[in-house]
C-alpha cells in the first residue's frame, strides 16, 4: 500500500484542500464537495445500452459557512478531490471513523487502475437525529494498493467525469500513465 506522501508525490489524488491536513499514514482524506439526493429511479443493465443515471437534486448548505442538514436516509456524497489512477495501482475508499461515530457510513466501489476523474460515495445516514456536515468536511480516506503488474485499465463510461452522477467526460480511451 502507498503511504499518503507517496500518493501526493505521484499526483494520484489532486484537488485536495490541504496536504498537511489530508495526508494520512495510509492514504489521503477526501473532503465533501456537495451532497445529492436521488429523486428518480436509476436503470442498470449488463452492457450499458439501457443504463440511466438517477436524477438528483443538490442539497444546499445552510449558508456559505454552514452545514448541510441530512436527515436519516440515502445520499450521494461527492468529494472535492479527483484522481488519476496509474495502471499499476487501484484505489479503495473507506469511511473515516469520525463519520461512523456520528452515525453515518460511506460505501464506494473499487477505483480501477486507469480511472481518471471525480470521486463520490453512497452516504447512508443512520443517526435518528441526522448529521450536519460542513463543506470540505473530511468524510473518507482513499487508500492506494499496488498491483502485481500494470493492467490495461478502466475504459468505462465515467472516464474523465467531473461529477459522479453522469457521463460528462469524453469517450473513454486507453490510459497509459507512467509512474
Amino acid at each position: 500500500m502507498l503511504d499518503g506522501a507517496s500518493i501526493l508525490r505521484r499526483k494520484i489524488v489532486y484537488g485536495w484542500r490541504s496536504a498537511h491536513h489530508q495526508q494520512q499514514p495510509c492514504g489521503i482524506d477526501l473532503t465533501l464537495r456537495r451532497v445529492l439526493q436521488s429523486n428518480a429511479p436509476a436503470i442498470i443493465d449488463f452492457d450499458n445500452s439501457r443504463r440511466k443515471a438517477a436524477e438528483t437534486t443538490q442539497l444546499p448548505f445552510r449558508s456559505q459557512d454552514g452545514p448541510v442538514t441530512l436527515a436519516p436516509g440515502a445520499y450521494l456524497a461527492e468529494f472535492n478531490e479527483q484522481v488519476c489512477i496509474p495502471l499499476d495501482v487501484m484505489g479503495e475508499i473507506f469511511t473515516r471513523s469520525s463519520l461512523r461515530r456520528a452515525g453515518a457510513t460511506l460505501t464506494a466501489g473499487v477505483v480501477d487502475a486507469g480511472y481518471s476523474g471525480a470521486l463520490g460515495a453512497f452516504l447512508d445516514v443512520r443517526n435518528p437525529k441526522g448529521i450536519f456536515p460542513y463543506k470540505d468536511a473530511k468524510l473518507a480516506q482513499i487508500c492506494i494498493r499496488m498491483l502485481e503488474e500494470k493492467v490495461t485499465g478502466y475504459h468505462g463510461i465515467h472516464q474523465s467525469s467531473s461529477s459522479t452522477v453522469g457521463r460528462d467526460g469524453p469517450p473513454a480511451v486507453p490510459l497509459d500513465v507512467e509512474t
